[in-house]
């Protein structure tokens, strides 16, 4: 897969929390397939960011590492300095580790985007492109409710930045197979121990994609947005019993939900906000639930029946054998 990143040329792309699964991959995707693109990666750690420049020292030339954390605004706007893009990726986000630290939650993921908003305007940053994620839409746990509120802030920051020349979208998608902390991880290292992997009860859905469809997706956003709206990909899905099967695990275990607020079934796209929703192909975009700026080009495309969602129990199924590819990659 070729990522779209040829809009990106000559542009500076920074990259928060960077040295995560993401940040990794969007930066081989950028660095790999341009000639001029720059990528600043930020985040807090030191010795994940040094074995990162040296798995990079190709590109060494083209390469920043910046230590700081989001929650510091002064931090992020000498950081900032010349750049075009910021990929908002930085985020606090296992669900059941968090949940009794909702405080942690507000200051990373709500607090930090506010930090990274402001910055980035003070600094004349261009665009900026939040990582959402499905756990957000009708949040039932302390992480969701804080991935909501980045979207909110992002879209709504549109009314300050838009008029001087700034966009800020989000982009929202499930599960990355082999991201970290990928119950993928889990059930693969089961497999090879010959041991039976725990998989909760009750039937449990995600939604599922590769790390490197992950990075071309955020490259193909920062190419389409226009301000103000989130991206929703059409992502299939699979139980999370048929992944601990794929990935070759001799059997499954069922255990009790994760405590914290583990769902059932996610929601890319809920049905409150489907009617300000257009279908452009393989993606669902959402417009913002307030007026547009009059030179901003509203989104065309299929309008959504009455009541429409995108679910992970009704979504197109993955096959045994497309998860197991997948797990590979």
């Amino acid at each position: 897969m070729t990522p779209d990143v040829g809009h990106l040329e000559g542009r500076t792309i920074f990259i928060t929390g960077g040295t995560g699964s993401l940040g990794h991959t969007l930066a081989a995707a950028i660095l790999d397939h341009t000639r001029e693109a720059r990528v600043t990666v930020y985040s807090r750690g030191e010795s994940r960011q040094a074995e990162m420049a040296e798995e990079f020292s190709r590109h060494r030339d083209r390469l920043r590492m910046r230590l700081g954390d989001v929650r510091d605004r002064d931090r992020l706007e000498l950081a900032l300095w010349r750049v075009d893009i910021v990929v908002h990726a930085a985020a606090l986000k296992r669900v059941d580790d968090t949940a009794r630290h909702p405080e942690e939650l507000i200051k990373t993921n709500v607090l930090g985007t506010q930090n990274v908003l402001r910055a980035a305007l003070t600094t004349g940053v261009r665009r900026i492109l939040l990582v959402s994620s499905d756990k957000g839409v009708e949040a039932a746990n302390p992480y969701g409710g804080t991935k909501f509120l980045a979207e909110q802030l992002v879209t709504a920051w549109n009314a300050v930045g838009y008029a001087r020349g700034q966009l800020s979208s989000c982009v929202r998608y499930g599960n990355v197979l082999s991201s970290t902390g990928s119950v993928a991880h889990a059930f693969r290292h089961a497999a090879q121990d010959g041991e039976v992997a725990s998989v909760t009860e009750g039937g449990m859905t995600r939604f599922w994609m590769t790390r490197d469809e992950a990075a071309a997706l955020v490259c193909r956003c920062l190419r389409l947005m226009r301000g103000g709206e989130v991206f929703v990909p059409k992502l299939p899905s699979a139980p999370v019993e048929a992944l601990a099967r794929a990935m070759g695990a001799p059997g499954v275990r069922l255990v009790p939900k994760r405590p914290g607020g583990e769902k059932a079934h996610e929601t890319l796209l809920s049905e409150h906000e489907s009617h300000r929703a257009v279908d452009v192909g393989d993606l669902f975009v959402v417009e913002p639930d307030w007026e547009l700026p009059v030179d901003r080009e509203p989104w065309k495309g299929e309008a959504l029946p009455a009541g429409f969602s995108y679910r992970s129990d009704t979504a197109p199924r993955l096959s045994l054998d497309a998860l197991a590819e997948m797990g590979r990659v």
